[in-house]
């Protein structure tokens, strides 16, 4: 008997270990079967409570920002990599390897998330995200971080503006994927806009009264949207910045420790770039509240549409991609408004290493773009642009008629140029210089009757008649210390003796002493 029994309780341990085993064989194939529909995202409400909005059961590629893991001694790898950093400025490879809405860590400071910092009673936004030919996964992410990291009754609609992209995969099955999310829309442009107009197109196609504009490979952290969304509110004219994160566009790393200590700014040629904030006048002794900035990068940022509007949006004569950032700082500054940098908002950009709009758009472009600027925002100091691009004055036929934006200028009742350097900028350098020069370039020791000119054909120099009139033949010597036509510099090379070595006054990317002459064009020579 008690053999029958202990054999009967063997029996029952061994069938609850084959029914144990078979059930975690069952979850286990479960799991991977529905690992790319259990999609990670933050747990973290961005309104400061509320609902869980998903649940993370593994750890994807990618989370909570950590670098996605490449295997680069795979030569198919490796390929695949590179496709994506030529196509795209950016490892897609390592994207697609990522979920679309994949988490990120709350990188705030812990004074932007105490509870008094909440504000209620905000405006709705539309987003607005110009997109060509960018990567489907990073694309995807860029609008489900915004959708799962903003509340809900803040997103009024989510517009993305197709600059007519040639990727196959951005139309039939953009459409299908979004079809399920009513508040995104998709707009269609016929040809190819450029960046710029591209953007006043979803401008003036939202229909909310604060727009917020996004670039296409960018992650919103949580509680992204309410600061900005609180500093318009406050007050209509200002534009609101979040602080720019980074994201590594190799690895995909979340890089997240510099950026609230950066602020805009730009020298005399317009170059946007991020100077340290020890290096501004104005000091905040809480290094979290706003600060005011005197320029933007111009991807990012919250504005109130009326204000846009008042503006002019942007100068529908630039061309493609370029100096838009700088011409919105100047003119929300000089017409009443301001533009502030909101360290609670943390919004992460892909640092990519090439710009579709920059190959398609050219030097030529930026430089268009920079002296329609100045002739209508800079006043008496546009002469410093023209100086700095080897440009005598304005030439209507070259770079188009300004007279609408010059009429617009003075109808918003906008102040000056200089105010807003003092004001704004007191920062800017004195570009007023001793031994600036401009026009013709004679050599006496030949003819007086003789011009150095530039031969654009083939970039070379040659001494021929002057006649006054041709553009080849205007030379500046600017405050940079080049001799410049129309964006174009001389430089010394040739000479490898050290004792034959002559120089010329120093050029921005120049360091090459040598003798004989030749006109170099750079990103530094513009």
């Amino acid at each position: 008997m008690f053999r029958r029994r202990s054999l009967r309780r063997l029996v029952a341990v061994c069938l609850y270990l084959s029914v144990f085993c078979a059930s975690c064989f069952l979850y286990k194939l479960w799991l991977l079967d529905g690992r790319s529909e259990r999609i990670p995202v933050d747990k973290r409400w961005s309104s400061g409570g509320g609902p869980v909005k998903g649940e993370i059961q593994d750890t994807p590629p990618g989370d909570l920002g950590r670098p996605v893991p490449l295997d680069l001694s795979n030569n198919e790898t490796r390929q695949l990599i590179q496709e994506g950093m030529d196509t795209f400025g950016y490892n897609a490879y390592a994207s697609d390897l990522m979920s679309v809405r994949r988490r990120l860590p709350d990188v705030r400071a812990a004074w932007c998330r105490m509870p008094e910092r909440t504000v209620t009673n905000l405006p709705a936004t539309s987003v607005v995200i110009v997109f060509y030919n960018e990567a489907w996964s990073v694309l995807l992410r860029t609008v489900h971080s915004v959708l799962d990291r903003s509340p809900d009754h803040l997103i009024h609609e989510i517009l993305l503006v197709d600059d007519c992209s040639t990727a196959t995969y951005l139309k039939t099955r953009l459409d299908d994927y979004f079809a399920r999310y009513p508040k995104v829309r998709i707009i269609r442009a016929p040809r190819r806009l450029g960046l710029i107009v591209a953007k006043i197109t979803g401008a003036r196609a939202s229909t909310a009264s604060v727009i917020t504009f996004l670039d296409a490979h960018v992650e919103c952290t949580v509680g992204w949207l309410e600061p900005l969304l609180g500093e318009v509110a406050n007050n209509s004219t200002t534009i609101a910045i979040p602080t720019i994160d980074q994201i590594d566009g190799y690895t995909m790393q979340l890089e997240a420790d510099f950026a609230p200590r950066l602020v805009g700014a730009y020298r005399w040629d317009l170059n946007f770039g991020w100077w340290g904030r020890t290096a501004m006048k104005k000091t905040y002794p809480n290094p979290y509240v706003p600060f005011d900035t005197p320029a933007m990068a111009g991807g990012l940022f919250t504005i109130k549409r009326a204000f846009f509007e008042r503006l002019g949006w942007y100068d529908e004569g630039f061309e493609m991609y370029g100096i838009e950032n700088i011409e919105l700082s100047m003119k929300s500054w000089m017409c009443g408004g301001k533009m502030v940098i909101v360290p609670c908002s943390r919004v992460a950009h892909i640092r990519k290493r090439s710009h579709p709009y920059l190959n398609h758009a050219g030097k030529d472009v930026i430089m268009k773009n920079s002296l329609r600027l100045a002739e209508v925002w800079m006043d008496e100091y546009k002469q410093v642009l023209f100086d700095v691009y080897g440009v005598p004055r304005y030439f209507e036929q070259y770079f188009g008629s300004v007279e609408d934006r010059k009429a617009l200028r003075a109808a918003a009742g906008c102040g000056s140029f200089r105010d807003y350097v003092l004001n704004a900028f007191p920062e800017m350098m004195n570009p007023l210089v001793p031994g600036a020069f401009r026009g013709e370039m004679r050599n006496a020791a030949l003819s007086a009757e003789l011009c150095l000119t530039h031969q654009p054909h083939n970039h070379s120099l040659s001494m021929a008649n002057c006649d006054g009139q041709q553009r080849n033949q205007f030379w500046t010597h600017n405050f940079y210390r080049e001799l410049n036509n129309y964006s174009n510099c001389i430089e010394p090379f040739g000479a490898r003796e050290k004792r034959d070595r002559k120089t010329l006054p120093s050029q921005r990317g120049n360091a090459k002493p040598t003798v004989e002459l030749r006109v170099r064009q750079s990103a530094d020579c513009q």
